[in-house]
């Protein structure tokens, strides 16, 4: 049975790659990990290459999302800069959703390296019908592991005018749905599949999982 349903998903999968834009955000200041989240090392790269190596094939545009594009230069991707610096991450999504190519955009914050392909298509697959499609789990949820219309564009713009920087509020005033991860399908560790590396203590134990 197990070995039919495996048949069955793949067979109903897009082909690659994907028709959507990914947009993997840089963050800001990482002022409570005190340097850049993205440039930490991990499993022989940095946060960023990490994320950028394997989601390239899946998608058919990706871009980063920083205040800082000249700190990214070296990498082969296209860097966006946030249209208004440092005003948190509805700013960077907007930033993305305006020059995306496509309807849908995957969004993913640089500091969740433990998201696979694997939970990120199946996702995808349930892009239609929603302007805003995010990851939950039993803590919460996760705006910055998502899929963005670009219906959200005008409801962005209305918040960052009104200051309603907030993205759980963002949230509730759309047309938004929520993908329930599974734990057991996709935690490969002691650390949840959503784990993020926001603080030095969160890098350590990320290391040692």
């Amino acid at each position: 049975m197990a070995m039919l349903a495996h048949v069955l998903e793949s067979a109903t999968r897009e082909s690659l790659p994907l028709p959507m834009t990914a947009a993997v955000l840089c963050g800001g200041k990482s002022s409570r990990m005190g340097r850049s989240k993205a440039f930490l090392p991990y499993e022989g790269k940095t946060l960023i290459e990490h994320r950028l190596a394997s989601i390239k094939d899946l998608f058919a545009e990706v871009v980063l999302v920083a205040n800082d594009p000249e700190s990214y230069s070296q990498l082969s991707v296209d860097v966006v800069k946030d249209i208004i610096p440092n005003r948190g991450p509805l700013v960077a999504i907007l930033s993305a959703l305006l020059v995306s190519e496509h309807e849908h955009t995957f969004v993913i914050a640089c500091d969740l390296p433990l998201i696979d392909n694997r939970l990120i298509r199946e996702m995808c697959q349930r892009r239609s019908g929603t302007d805003v499609l995010v990851l939950s789990h039993e803590d919460g949820i996760e705006p910055l592991l998502g899929i963005y219309s670009k219906r959200c564009i005008e409801p962005l713009e209305q918040a960052l005018f009104e200051e309603k920087l907030k993205t759980h509020d963002f949230l509730e005033g759309i047309n938004a749905e929520l993908f329930h991860i599974d734990p057991v399908r996709f935690g490969r560790s002691a650390l949840p599949a959503h784990f993020n590396v926001d603080t030095p203590q969160d890098y350590s134990k990320l290391i040692i999982e």
